[in-house]
């Protein structure tokens, strides 16, 4: 296998700017994740320089200490420097004050901050339980899925998903024991939209049968997919990162059933973002006839939906060989790394079983393979191998460096023994440490894992017997490291703060839809404008015909005709200017897309969007925040990773 490097370019395109370039190389375990300024996630405006709380939660103690860079552009004007063991350095929350001025105690000028966390660790000698069973936040009853958001970008890096399939005694006072899905912090706390209840439901009454909520994926634009194996075919479903009923969608339905309908399909493993985004599901029926599919590969529409009756293509295939290199019976999981290639499992629990059970197959060419699915893998372990009996979840890391397993064991009698979560090379498949096999203990399984984006993974320790609790943990790997997280939001001293619109009430009546909304007290009703949409993700659209009036200071109201093409709503101010991208540069591992727009705009009037290709409907928001840098001059920064992207900014 041969991993080919990726240069760095951008080109012009019909006013749209498309760039391509290497992710950077980095390994860290300790991180800052759930930065706010002044107690929120949205840009801090005010009038003059003058003081900013600065909050984020760690996930383990920066044992090095930790460093707040305030900057102006990319010019670093005051660094706070954290001794270890200060506040600033610790697990959990952290909170930090800027007080508005340079490294020479001077008041900063006016313009717009951007502030960044370096936490630092000596880290362990060995892979090391950074989690505590003990805490409230890490119980889960009958734990099936976890997965982990990794978009560095999102006010939601860091979030911890995992799925709670069967109902625990006391739902009334322990969300661990509601079936549904936990939302948790890097550290294990709550999160923050549900400090008491931290289990969401989606909107779904999930079956409660072991199998549904069942496995979690978050895709790297912070949408969370969830399958439902409680069904004989299995479903995937897609939310935001709150799991907001109204964001429920439903991506992979019974129409997407190949085999006549008689998949089980289990996953699911996600690659792309947009309408570039791949899933991956395994079929895992076995014993059954026909056999089991493989692993099938699905590609959403413009909508975020699996097109209706598209059965996907099976990428890998079940084989016959005696080489131990091909699936002989059926894969339970599968995950893909950067490179597009494929991992995954066999789910077997006869203990001396000789055939393998985890798998590394190349990324699928239609041309080299005649279109037909492969079967010879790139490196197969575990053939009877006890040690690897029962593997229920596959995770890569996000540099593609180390595999995680996580297996239930095999069966002694009506017993499970060997449950356990190991690491392996990504490379060839190679050993390197397992993480909580205690030898010949019973009933005692691991059920999925996942890794967050600095390299800790994380686990589902559990029992099988719908009885005893279990809890979920992450461990960090041996050595010395660092991670930086940038704020989403910005600091902007000088600005004229406005007061954007908030919808306070609709109601529709005899075909007339009528919005009420607050803005500033200084506002008239014609400094706004009624947008439109199918989906609550967009695309929105200006709706004609919308009528508005000022029923008192700050109080507007907005009707127009209701229609079946605008389901959801929003306010926004009118424009002087449209945005347009200036110029676009790549500096030290950003993407740096520059644009103006009217002299009294504010950072926060913009969104950046972006897509693999030029084509309007393509294009998704990308979670980033605006800079100013002088009246009329904005800047997006986002990471230069991925293929390459399409860019275009947005009111």
């Amino acid at each position: 296998m041969m991993k080919l490097s990726k240069s760095v370019w951008c080109s012009w395109l019909g006013g749209i700017l498309a760039l391509a370039a290497v992710p950077p190389s980095a390994r860290a375990n300790v991180y800052a994740t759930d930065i706010r300024l002044n107690g929120g996630t949205t840009n801090v405006n005010l009038p003059a320089a003058g003081s900013v709380s600065i909050s984020y939660i760690l996930n383990e103690p920066a044992s090095l200490g930790a460093t707040i860079n305030i900057l102006n552009g990319t010019s670093v004007v005051r660094a706070l420097a954290l001794p270890a063991g200060s506040p600033g350095t610790l697990l959990g929350t952290n909170s930090v004050t800027w007080d508005g001025t340079d490294g020479n105690s001077n008041n900063v000028p006016n313009g717009v901050y951007s502030i960044s966390i370096t936490a630092a660790s000596s880290g362990y000698t060995n892979w090391t339980q950074i989690t505590t069973d003990t805490n409230a936040g890490n119980y889960v009853f009958y734990g099936t899925g976890i997965a982990v958001d990794r978009n560095p970008a999102s006010p939601y890096y860091g979030r911890v998903f995992v799925a709670n399939a069967i109902e625990g005694p006391n739902p009334e006072t322990n969300p661990g024991d509601v079936n549904g899905v936990l939302i948790l912090n890097a550290d294990g706390s709550p999160a923050d939209e549900s400090p008491t209840n931290w289990c969401q439901t989606g909107g779904l009454d999930w079956m409660n049968d072991g199998f549904a909520p069942w496995k979690i994926e978050v895709s790297g634009d912070d949408h969370v997919y969830i399958s439902d194996l409680s069904t004989s075919g299995g479903l995937v479903y897609r939310w935001d990162p709150l799991l907001s009923t109204n964001s429920q969608l439903l991506v992979l339905d019974t129409n997407n059933w190949g085999a006549g309908g008689g998949v089980a399909l289990s996953g699911p493993g996600i690659f792309g973002t947009g309408t570039n985004t791949e899933i991956w599901m395994a079929d895992t029926r076995n014993p059954g006839f026909p056999i089991s599919l493989g692993v099938i590969e699905y590609k959403v529409t413009a909508a975020g939906t699996c097109a209706s009756n598209d059965t996907g293509t099976t990428v890998v295939g079940l084989g016959s060989s005696t080489n131990g290199l091909d699936l002989d019976q059926a894969p339970w999981d599968v995950d893909l790394d950067q490179y597009h290639n494929i991992y995954t499992i066999q789910y077997i629990l006869d203990s001396g079983d000789p055939s393998s059970r985890v798998f590394c197959f190349p990324a699928y060419n239609p041309a080299t393979n005649q279109g037909k699915p492969e079967t010879n893998a790139i490196w197969a372990v575990g053939a009877g191998d006890d040690t690897y009996g029962g593997a229920s979840g596959i995770a890569v890391s996000p540099d593609g460096t180390y595999v995680a397993v996580a297996l239930w064991g095999v069966l002694a009698g009506n017993d499970y023994t060997n449950g356990n979560t190991r690491i392996l090379s990504a490379t060839n498949g190679a050993f390197v440490t397992e993480l909580d096999l205690v030898p010949d203990t019973l009933d005692v399984v691991d059920s999925d894992c996942a890794w967050d984006a600095v390299g800790n993974v994380y686990f589902i320790h559990g029992h099988p017997d719908y009885v005893t609790p279990g809890v979920w943990r992450a461990f960090s790997p041996p050595g010395t490291n660092q991670a930086t997280t940038v704020a989403p939001a910005i600091v902007q001293f000088g600005a004229t703060v406005v007061t954007q619109p908030l919808i306070t009430g609709i109601t529709v009546s005899n075909g007339t839809v009528v919005i009420t909304f607050t803005a500033g007290a200084s506002d008239s009703a014609s400094a706004f404008a009624i947008l439109g949409a199918a989906l609550a993700a967009g695309p929105y659209s200006a709706i004609s015909g919308a009528t508005i009036r000022q029923l008192s200071a700050g109080v507007f109201q907005a009707s127009f005709s209701s229609s079946t093409a605008h389901q959801f709503y929003r306010v926004e101010r009118v424009a002087a200017l449209p945005p347009e991208i200036t110029s676009i540069s790549v500096s030290n591992g950003s993407v740096l897309v520059n644009f103006s727009g009217s002299a009294s705009d504010l950072p926060s009037a913009f969104t950046l969007q972006s897509a693999s290709a030029p084509k309007a409907a393509a294009f998704t928001d990308v979670a980033a925040a605006a800079s100013q840098i002088t009246a009329g001059h904005f800047q997006f920064g986002v990471p230069a990773n991925g293929p390459s992207r399409f860019y275009r900014v947005r009111r």
